[in-house]
């Protein structure tokens, strides 16, 4: 993350602060606080006072810091030392408040004076343990697996990919646990700010659908459902309104890997499209690639055609990666604005604008008609089990 603002943007930032308090009601915020572990030195506080983000720096005095400014609703916060280390990850409000960092135990703090905090360290306190058993998972998940690349034995290797499987279900469980956790958060705390936070979070990541979200949403507090959270889970809402299943496909135009300009309206009344949303750094979106391939390689000759969009925002790393997998005979599209050119990046032809894809991997498929008819979110057992269904039905009639 870059440490310092160009001139430009720093006011740029100013003007958006100052006329921002025009309609808004700021209040004053202070925050006191220790560092234990350091004498002198900077801190650096970071938050967002809508629309603009605001850094502050202040001087560490005998272990002490002081920070004052102006919010006009509950925010996220973040501090850091002068060389950009994490130290916290606070929920600040217009009030006094006071913090105590210990800087020999990273991320180990403890903070008063806010509300809100104290939600969040409550609902922390819920799922703790559930993230443990994640961490746990994903140890046996990584040890299991470098013994399958290491195992000459065949017999061993089926052995050790079932104990993968296991290790899917459950984790695949834990994190349902976890969504539910917070939902649960959500309906028993409907005025807390931590509610408007989560909601949003949940179907960002299309964890709860367009319609549970809306459903929840109108239990929120007025006051949340006009927060900054609250207006992103209303734009949202409105931009997956077009992406329903039944929907019409939005359109776009794009520049693909080997340069030619790809449309989707091209494929309509020839194909069947599958819109792969992924990355290279991405692992769930690579474990589903082979049955990606052998779906291709089973329709393509009746009229079925893959678009893989990437997220990449290094041209190379996709590239390889493209090569590496031998999926070149599919078509793939850049997305980053680094390197896509021409329409690729903030046009009316935006994919992911349009297409409004936040997790990885998404597949979606589009009738030969042009309408959405499976929307896929992530890398599962019961979405390609779906996903084989589906063409089955299309394509063996």
């Amino acid at each position: 993350m870059k440490t310092f603002l160009p001139t430009l943007f720093a006011i740029l930032i100013l003007i958006s602060s100052c006329t921002s308090h025009v309609d808004r009601n700021f209040q004053k915020f202070t925050l006191q606080g220790e560092i234990i572990g350091q004498d002198s030195g900077i801190i650096v506080l970071s938050y967002f006072s809508d629309p603009a983000l605001i850094r502050d720096t202040a001087e560490i005095i005998n272990g002490k810091f002081l920070f004052t400014g102006k919010i006009f609703e509950t925010t996220r916060a973040t501090l850091r030392d002068g060389n950009g280390s994490e130290l916290a990850v606070v929920y600040f409000e217009p009030r006094k408040m006071k913090i105590s960092i210990f800087k020999d135990k990273i991320t180990k703090f403890k903070i008063t004076g806010s509300k809100t905090q104290n939600e969040s360290e409550l609902l922390n306190k819920m799922e703790n343990p559930l993230y443990e058993k994640i961490s746990m998972l994903r140890d046996q998940y990584n040890k299991i697996n470098d013994s399958i690349k290491n195992s000459k034995n065949d017999s061993a290797k089926i052995l050790l990919e079932k104990k993968i499987e296991e290790i899917d279900i459950i984790w695949s469980q834990t994190k349902k646990k976890i969504d539910s956790t917070e939902i649960k958060f959500i309906l028993d705390n409907p005025k807390s700010f931590i509610s408007a936070v989560y909601l949003n979070m949940l179907e960002a990541n299309e964890v709860i659908s367009l319609d549970s979200t809306k459903s929840i949403f109108k239990g929120l507090d007025n006051s949340l459902k006009n927060s900054r959270y609250g207006k992103e889970i209303i734009e949202r809402n409105r931009k997956m309104e077009n992406i329903l299943i039944g929907a019409q496909a939005p359109d776009f135009k794009a520049i693909d890997l080997n340069q030619q300009i790809v449309t989707l309206s091209q494929f309509k009344g020839k194909s069947v499209v599958l819109l792969d949303f992924w990355a290279s750094w991405c692992v769930p979106c690579l474990e589903s690639i082979p049955h990606l391939k052998t779906l291709y390689n089973k329709y393509h000759s009746k009229g079925f055609e893959i678009i893989a969009v990437s997220e990449d925002d290094n041209r190379k790393a996709w590239i390889d990666e493209v090569n590496k997998d031998s999926t070149g005979m599919w078509v793939h599209i850049p997305i980053a604005e680094q390197f896509a050119k021409g329409p690729n990046f903030i046009t009316n032809d935006d994919i992911y604008k349009n297409y409004f894809v936040q997790a990885i991997p998404v597949t979606m498929v589009i009738d030969k008609n042009g309408k959405i008819i499976s929307r896929l979110v992530g890398k599962s057992k019961e979405n390609e089990e779906s996903l084989d269904k589906l063409l089955a039905q299309i394509f063996n009639k």
